[in-house]
């Protein structure tokens, strides 16, 4: 009770904040909260609610014309993916599922409003629509991953390089332990690294896409 306020002013703080290395930071706390088991259910069922609808406002709102601002929806997806699958929103009822199908769809669909689609942007969405209670949309192919005889995943390649030397240098970056969580070592160590100057505003579509 002494911290119940805490995730409402990092709600407040996202929706407003138009600095890059700012939403960066509240997102890096965001993703320590929904990748440890022991607080993925923190936020009250309502302020989840809004903390989606503001990221997903977010990341229809990106452009996809810059590094920077692919950096920045990549570690939005890096957020949402422990969120679908942590939090009570992955429990019945499931809180707008086809507007956040209808946004993963976007993201990786080529037309007027989208630049051609870089594939971190593609492997994260896939990873998304893979979580149990949405069905994906589409089908994109990785060379991050690997099948066995069976047809059953294995790991990929770079989770076994990643999860030696830089898992660690992605937890003293992030400056917690993201053990037994089930996180991606590839998207702590993405999530730790993404930084920007001070003063370096995020650019904005101009308009709200999804109603």
């Amino acid at each position: 009770m002494t911290y119940k306020t805490f995730g409402c002013n990092l709600i407040l703080l996202l929706n407003r904040e138009s600095e890059t290395i700012l939403q960066l930071l509240i997102l890096k706390a965001l993703y320590l909260i929904f990748g440890n088991p022991q607080t993925a259910d923190y936020f009250y069922t309502n302020d989840l609610h809004v903390l989606v609808d503001v990221i997903l406002r977010n990341l229809i709102d990106l452009p996809s014309d810059s590094p920077a601002t692919n950096a920045l929806r990549h570690t939005y997806l890096r957020v949402l993916h422990p969120i679908l699958t942590n939090s009570q929103i992955s429990k019945p009822p499931y809180y707008k599922k086809d507007d956040i199908l209808r946004l993963l769809h976007l993201l990786v669909t080529s037309g007027n409003h989208f630049a051609p689609v870089d594939e971190t942007t593609k492997r994260l969405v896939t990873r998304c629509t893979a979580v149990h209670w949405l069905q994906p949309l589409v089908t994109v192919s990785t060379d991050f991953s690997e099948t066995n005889g069976n047809g059953s995943a294995t790991q990929s390649p770079i989770d076994n390089v990643v999860g030696n030397g830089q898992r660690e240098v992605a937890r003293r970056k992030l400056g917690m332990s993201m053990d037994g969580g089930g996180e991606s070592a590839t998207s702590v160590l993405e999530v730790a690294s993404h930084t920007e100057k001070p003063g370096v505003q995020t650019p904005s579509r101009g308009k709200d896409t999804l109603q």
